[in-house]
């Protein structure tokens, strides 16, 4: 029903008007249908700054027509006298529950509990926190987690004279790809190696080595029989430089030596390797060994004939230069 204007007259007292008892039937007839409507059948109760549903389990819903939309400027989630559980979900299937800020704003959470103390199925500890798995993190300038910063490819901490840490679990291993590290002035990189027993070292160099490569092992031989201490491709290498350091420790018995190894131009003879062994230091009266050189399948080997049975550790640093 539409609205009922009631007719006063053109003049106060003039008898144009409507009269007393027309007038209050159009006043009784608009209360009607008010009072027939959404607000006042007994659906939800509007008392003071409280809207409220008033039927058991129904909803409240605040619905805008066509591309408008519900604003609220101050939202407030309270739990409902019988709920135990503040929540605030999407009831859409399969649908995101995005919270976004306007312009520069951010989204803050005081604290946080992300699936019962779960990311992903992964427990995250009180004191002792497995790692979250993250499918996608995206953030659009910077993300800080527990005081770490990661800004675009940059991952740094923002405690105050604090270790940024790397560490696996049990028996894992922390893998980094294309590891390059400033010097303190930041005017070259720094090339990581080790001393053969795990404890790391830095030589100053550019981050890729074009023409050779740089590394150490170690071998035991426990047999006076000619053995492979070492080997290289003879189709990737032309060269190879030892610095080879040999424990007898059944009899002590210590040396060190530098051997220099090269092979021919054929790449697949036996005689096509030469060796020159020199430098030796020793606490025994002879040399520990005889070295040898041949190739094998391909392979440019570096071998060993030992003077004693007994175990014998080869512990080399060794640079192959390119063909």
């Amino acid at each position: 029903m539409a609205q009922i204007t009631l007719n006063v007259g053109s003049n106060a007292n003039d008898g144009t008007g409507d009269t007393l008892r027309t007038a209050m039937q159009n006043v009784n007839t608009m209360f009607t249908e008010v009072y027939a409507s959404d607000l006042f059948n007994e659906g939800i109760t509007i008392s003071g700054n409280n809207i409220s549903a008033d039927r058991t389990n129904d909803d409240l819903v605040l619905r805008p027509s066509g591309t408008g939309t519900v604003t609220i400027a101050n939202l407030t989630v309270d739990s409902n006298i019988n709920i135990t559980d503040n929540e605030i979900k999407t009831t859409l299937s399969n649908s995101d529950l995005v919270l976004s800020a306007s312009g520069t704003g951010s989204v803050i959470m005081a604290k946080v509990d992300i699936n019962g103390g779960t990311i992903d199925n992964t427990t995250i500890g009180a004191t002792t926190p497995a790692a979250g798995t993250f499918t996608t993190i995206t953030a659009n300038s910077s993300a800080i987690i527990d005081g770490v910063t990661i800004t675009d490819n940059t991952i740094s901490t923002n405690l105050s004279n604090s270790d940024l840490e790397l560490s696996a679990n049990g028996t894992g291993t922390v893998i980094i790809n294309g590891l390059s590290m400033p010097t303190t002035d930041g005017s070259a990189n720094q090339l990581l190696k080790t001393d053969g027993s795990g404890n790391l070292g830095f030589a100053t160099a550019t981050a890729t080595l074009n023409h050779s490569d740089i590394n150490d092992n170690t071998t035991t031989i426990a047999s006076s029989a000619t053995t492979e201490v070492d080997s290289f491709s003879s189709a990737t290498y032309r060269s190879a430089k030892y610095f080879i350091s040999i424990s007898d420790t059944t009899n002590s018995r210590f040396e060190i030596v530098e051997a220099n190894l090269i092979h021919g131009p054929s790449a697949d003879s036996t005689i096509e390797a030469y060796l020159t062994v020199f430098g030796s230091t020793t606490s025994y009266t002879d040399p520990l060994c005889t070295f040898t050189a041949d190739i094998d399948d391909g392979n440019v080997r570096l071998l060993a004939t030992n003077i004693s049975s007994d175990s014998t550790v080869f512990k080399f640093q060794r640079t192959l230069i390119d063909l």
